[in-house]
């Protein structure tokens, strides 16, 4: 058996495109290629014997991570043919398309999990959740009686979309794992309406000034139903504001859908604030899984362009990386809270962990003490804990409401 791990050539995207959508089961006849456009050059791949065995694409991402725009593969498109698994081609495949990222600077891989299990044995961590609510507009009313102020209008996508985007920008440059959106992911993400044939629309929220501050995307549509009262459901897609009254506006809209009996929300933040805001928030029947996996390709450059929450230094350890072996070592993160200074050393480290420790703190995921309480971080005091949790703190809670 003779393999070869490199990417495709443009003569054999078709054939990408047949492995795709075979393992991810995509019977539409109008399906032959994945939603979003992947390039040869950023695909990975195993052929055994000349034959595609093995596919993954790496798309070229910029991710706010705590504020900060950084590089990030968006890892999508991972598959491997049922005949050719458990011989550790996708092992292969990982490690080779780690290493080209890194090369290319993009210090984080990202990807959404068909399984966990999966990408934790090539070194990912969970880097957020994924919150969802479903509800009946007609419980979900506010604690506080809104004070009406400025308007929401009912746009096309066509109109709406320059407002929206920069709306989006705004909404997303102090968050983080928010990716830098271009034409093509607003348009399989936000614009693409499931199932296929409903129609897209986009409430536009405007403040008195006329500034618009906020956008839902979602659809509506008829759902068989025996029980007496409403029988539409409302799914928004994408949802986006810039202060509360926007938030607060935009959700006492959708509400007023009368016909409307179900609310689907998808990818909502975990920081999101209706819980607190609704006079029941059990009737939002919140659910929560897992989210991003991250992946640290170049530790190094990935602690030093994260920005932190506070002034100080720590010196933490990576072990155990047996994907990307450079990463294992010490390194001293020197920082003033919005730059930092990262070196290798041969100082005792504070805390030492492995690579999917790594990426949960330097997403902010999860705190160093958690992780230390989990078994995934060693560290000599209590006090260096302290430390990394207050420098790895973030302003706000992962999240990535892109599929990709």
């Amino acid at each position: 058996m003779t393999v070869e791990i490199r990417a495709c050539h443009d003569d054999e995207m078709e054939q990408y495109n047949r492995v795709v959508n075979y393992v991810f089961a995509n019977n539409d006849p109008e399906g032959i290629a994945p939603d979003a456009p992947t390039l040869p050059d950023w695909t990975t791949c195993a052929f055994v014997d000349g034959r595609l065995a093995t596919t993954l694409g790496a798309f070229p991402f910029t991710v706010r991570l705590n504020g900060a725009p950084v590089a990030m593969g968006g890892v999508t498109q991972v598959g491997t043919l049922p005949e050719f698994r458990r011989k550790g081609l996708l092992r292969q495949v990982m490690r080779e398309a780690l290493g080209t990222m890194r090369d290319r600077g993009q210090s984080l891989a990202i990807l959404w999990a068909s399984m966990g299990a999966i990408y934790q044995r090539f070194g990912y961590g969970a880097a957020s959740e994924n919150v969802s609510y479903r509800f009946d507009p007609r419980f979900a009313g506010f604690t506080r009686p809104l004070e009406e102020s400025g308007h929401v209008s009912l746009e096309t996508v066509d109109e709406a979309f320059p407002t929206i985007k920069q709306i989006y920008i705004q909404a997303a440059t102090p968050r983080n794992l928010h990716i830098h959106r271009a034409t093509v992911l607003w348009q399989v993400r936000a614009f693409r309406p499931h199932p296929k044939d409903l129609r897209v629309y986009v409430a536009v929220y405007r403040n008195d000034d006329g500034e618009a501050r906020g956008y839902a995307v979602y659809t509506t549509s008829e759902q068989p139903h025996t029980e007496p009262g409403p029988g539409h459901r409302l799914t928004v897609q994408d949802f986006a504001w810039l202060d509360l009254d926007a938030y607060r506006a935009l959700w006492e809209y959708l509400r007023r859908h009368d016909l409307v009996g179900v609310v689907d929300m998808q990818k909502v933040a975990p920081d999101d604030p209706a819980p607190a805001l609704l006079l029941e928030p059990r009737m939002l029947n919140r659910h929560t899984s897992d989210g991003i996996w991250m992946r640290v390709t170049d530790a190094e450059r990935a602690l030093s362009q994260r920005p932190y929450a506070a002034r100080g230094e720590i010196t933490l350890a990576v072990a155990g990386d047996g994907i990307c072996d450079w990463n294992n070592g010490s390194y001293l993160v020197e920082t003033d809270g919005q730059t930092a200074a990262v070196q290798r050393t041969t100082r005792n480290p504070d805390v030492v962990m492995r690579p999917n420790a790594l990426a949960s703190l330097i997403a902010g995921h999860s705190s160093a003490s958690f992780l230390a309480r989990a078994g995934l971080i060693e560290a000599p005091t209590v006090s260096a804990l302290r430390i990394a949790d207050e420098l790895f703190r973030t302003d706000y809670a992962p999240h990535c409401p892109d599929d990709f």
